[in-house]
């Protein structure tokens, strides 16, 4: 008995520390939890993100954050991606994760985006599009020039049905 109830804690106490590893669903798309952006850049990015969102049915959610802990990047960015409902409406999002700590970004893309927007250009995206940027310490530059990409990719793929 004493050893099934250890058993126990240990699962809800590691069960909630990755809990916190996330952060709390935000009420915009850029959300830049290390202060690597200025606010001028992270308003830049949102305003172009709302737009693009109010104008089609696709979402593009950006977080920045000090480190992904012991997640893969790209299991974190989905779940991030899950936690917030990002594109929820059709499944139609892309949630981009940039881990400065860990030097690692991941773009993970909804099902309803995968014919516009596959793996394969993820990683082109990644590495043509943002990675130049990021080398040379330019995050916001990145980060435009990736949602760019993303944004040229998926252009008339879907529309607002409002």
């Amino acid at each position: 008995m004493k050893k099934s109830l250890l058993v126990f804690l240990f699962i809800l106490c590691t069960a909630a520390g990755f809990a916190q590893d996330f952060p709390e669903k935000p009420n915009k798309l850029v959300n830049d939890y290390t202060g690597t952006l200025t606010a001028a850049q992270v308003q830049q990015l949102e305003n172009k993100l709302v737009a693009f969102d109010d104008s089609t049915s696709i979402q593009i959610a950006i977080a920045i954050v000090k480190s992904v802990g012991d997640y893969d990047i790209n299991e974190y960015t989905l779940e991030l991606g899950r936690k917030w409902g990002v594109g929820s409406k059709k499944n139609t999002g892309m949630m981009i994760v940039v881990g400065l700590g860990d030097r690692k970004i991941s773009l993970q893309t909804g099902y309803g985006l995968e014919g516009a927007v596959p793996d394969v250009y993820t990683k082109r995206i990644i590495e043509n599009d943002i990675k130049p940027y990021f080398k040379a310490g330019d995050y916001y530059g990145g980060l435009e020039s990736g949602t760019n990409a993303i944004i040229s990719y998926t252009k008339g793929e879907y529309k607002n049905d409002n």
